[in-house]
């Protein structure tokens, strides 16, 4: 069978990795298509570039999406909007970080327009099904048909599908077109609750566990039976893991002395936690005024994605306090074997691991080493008030050790160095890992069931074409007629060639300049 598998950018094949082996293993052709390469991240050109190399039932291609981002599409504006929607249904009322972030994709006055449908309950799903149909009936790009269409796979399957805009809906869209069935895997613990609602119908979706399904049938409306629980493929290789390194051979790599226990400060996104290398200096100095922490080794690790630069302040003090490590300074994707054992060391040799919320917390759990936060009421936007958030807190019974009191906090942490929570924190993972990474069994692989998952999917039957019906050409110029004023088109686009645009602040684009000829 040939499975098509479109990823969003080169990063997520670290999610898919082992499945996409798995599949080339027994048999099948997996044509992986990737929509952006990071050629910022060396590491992860050649960890796709491995993949390549070594499966042989892999085939590569560009993906064919929009890589705008000042401005977009008419049909990425609409979903944009219906993102927005989305977050003003009573079930994400919590979610208020995301709702901010869609609600600038959206132009002020539709936002103010919206508002009022948003009171009510029954107004606001009607509105959101108006705005679904609008969007629908929009032509299909060729450019994704085509693709589809010369591939001539028996299933299409993408990820991780929410994005902004929803650049792979029309994988999906081609794919429903000509009958073929298709899929969604779930990339992230986080994916289903702050990016926007997914836009189907989707064939099968795969989530890794209950807390995940019942997000996609209950916030998404996903039929359940459409819904396969599989666990994370994603950390399959995690499990069995050893430290590559002593710890003593550790310290002294990263320059921490190696005669006392440390504290591990792992860093989350700038979206979660902005200006965070100033709430860690503050952290430090708290942490650093209990008399039985005031000398204890702290290392701090950035984010993937986010450079702690000493051209900051903050970074400066931090990094000029004695006993205090920021390694490796520019943040590092944990891809490559190496970036990986580096990783597991830094959590394994710790006394404890702290952070706002990020998924270094769940990498920790491998480790069975106490994972600790506080609420902090700067963070309360991306700690409770992010609907993933909650699973650290519950999954397994919670990983996490949360506190609002900083001393508590510090108090925790105290009895972390001195040893008196190992075994609690070691119970705390285990039950996680067996309710939130692996439900059908800690000594079970989730690849396989992820595999065995798109094996069925792509067994399936096809359906008769169902062609997308071209819309009226005087009706798409009525709808830009209409569109215009309300969502900020730029004049002169075509709507039914997929070229009106629209700026995420709701402005028309500048024109450019006329070129001047030499």
């Amino acid at each position: 069978m040939r499975i098509l598998l479109a990823l969003r950018h080169s990063g997520y094949t670290r999610h898919f990795g082992s499945t996409i082996e798995l599949l080339s293993e027994r048999g099948h052709e997996v044509v992986l298509v990737v929509g952006k390469h990071w050629r910022q991240d060396e590491s992860i050109q050649g960890a796709v570039a491995k993949l390549g190399l070594d499966v042989p039932g892999l085939r590569m291609r560009d993906g064919v999406e929009t890589h705008r981002r000042v401005e977009r599409d008419l049909a990425s504006a609409l979903r944009n909007y219906l993102a927005y929607l989305w977050f003003l249904e009573p079930g994400l009322a919590r979610a208020k970080k995301p709702r901010e972030r869609s609600s600038g994709n959206v132009p002020p006055s539709l936002r103010t327009a919206s508002a009022a449908a948003a009171e009510n309950a029954l107004s606001l799903r009607f509105l959101e099904s108006k705005v679904a149909e609008l969007e629908r009936a929009l032509p299909l790009a060729d450019s994704y048909r085509q693709l589809v269409v010369e591939e001539n796979p028996d299933a299409v399957v993408v990820s991780p599908l929410l994005e902004r805009g929803v650049p792979q809906i029309g994988y999906l869209r081609a794919a429903r077109e000509l009958g073929i069935p298709t899929g969604l895997c779930v990339a992230s613990w986080d994916n289903l609750t702050n990016k926007g609602p997914l836009f189907g119908p989707i064939d099968l979706v795969t989530v890794w566990n209950d807390s995940q399904k019942r997000e996609a049938v209950e916030l998404h409306r996903v039929p359940p039976e459409r819904v396969a629980v599989t666990g994370a493929p994603l950390y399959d290789k995690w499990f069995g893991l050893s430290p590559a390194r002593s710890r003593e051979a550790f310290c002294r790599h990263v320059g921490l002395p190696s005669d006392a226990p440390y504290l591990l400060y792992v860093c989350s996104s700038g979206f979660i936690a902005p200006n965070e290398e100033a709430w860690i200096l503050r952290w430090v100095r708290h942490v650093r005024g209990s008399a039985e922490l005031a000398d204890v080794p702290i290392l701090v690790r950035p984010h993937p994605q986010k450079e702690l630069s000493t051209e900051s302040a903050p970074v400066r003090r931090l990094a000029a306090i004695p006993g205090v490590v920021i390694h490796p300074r520019g943040g590092q994707q944990a891809v490559t074997e190496g970036a990986l054992a580096d990783y597991f060391d830094s959590m394994y040799h710790s006394a404890a691991v702290i952070g706002v919320n990020t998924s270094a917390m769940i990498d920790a759990a491998f480790t069975g080493r106490g994972i600790y936060t506080l609420l902090a009421r700067r963070f309360q936007p991306t700690q409770e008030g992010m609907l993933h958030f909650g699973h650290l807190l519950q999954a397994g019974g919670g990983l996490v050790h949360a506190t609002r009191s900083a001393d508590d906090h510090v108090e925790a942490l105290a009895r972390a160095v001195r040893g008196d929570d190992s075994e609690e924190a070691a119970t705390r993972a285990q039950r996680f890992l067996a309710d939130f990474i692996r439900p059908q069994g800690l000594d079970q692989p989730s690849t396989p069931r992820l595999a065995d998952a798109l094996e069925s999917l792509a067994s399936r039957p096809r359906r008769p074409p169902h062609p997308h019906p071209d819309p009226p050409r005087e009706w798409l110029d009525s709808l830009a007629a209409d569109l215009e004023p309300l969502f900020h088109i730029r004049k002169g686009r075509s709507i039914a060639s997929s070229k009106a645009v629209v700026r995420r602040d709701g402005r028309r684009p500048k024109a450019k300049p006329p070129s001047r000829s030499a």
